[in-house]
């Protein structure tokens, strides 16, 4: 058994954690979206959890290399005889390599898990450039 508390003063990894969700929380982060970011092949693929939102209801952005995505959830006005969903909006913000093609992103979702895939620029090949040599003027 560990005689640990949640209330224990000293270093808390726990309250750590919540005092920054609720940090993002009041500076209007929105909610908290999970996501996943991985490679696959030429492409870094972002997976994101937006629970019921519409494909019209999704935002993407993307500056200096930081992709931002923004979800509204709609739930109809009517009335509840209980009621723990909420209109909800979802927001995260996540840095990405700097040799992803963002004009050439594309994006889908489905059961509730947005997919945005970057295409990353292909590295070149070795290329061969000719030099040509041209004789010295011999009056110099």
């Amino acid at each position: 058994m560990i005689g640990w508390r949640f209330s224990d003063p000293g270093p808390n990894p726990l309250r750590d954690i919540l005092e920054q969700v609720m940090a993002e929380r009041r500076r209007g982060g929105g909610e908290w979206m999970p996501v996943n970011v991985f490679e696959d092949g030429d492409a870094v693929v972002v997976e994101a959890a937006l629970p019921r939102v519409r494909p019209e209801d999704v935002d993407l952005n993307c500056t200096d290399n930081v992709l931002t995505i923004t979800g509204r959830a709609q739930v109809p006005e009517r009335e509840y005889l209980h009621q723990e969903m909420r209109p909800a909006v979802y927001h995260r913000q996540i840095a990405l390599p700097g040799d992803c093609r963002f004009e050439d992103a594309q994006a889908a979702i489905e059961d509730g898990v947005l997919t945005v895939r970057v295409p990353k620029v292909r590295p070149r090949g070795p290329e061969s450039i000719r030099i040509q040599v041209n004789r010295r003027d011999s009056d110099r």
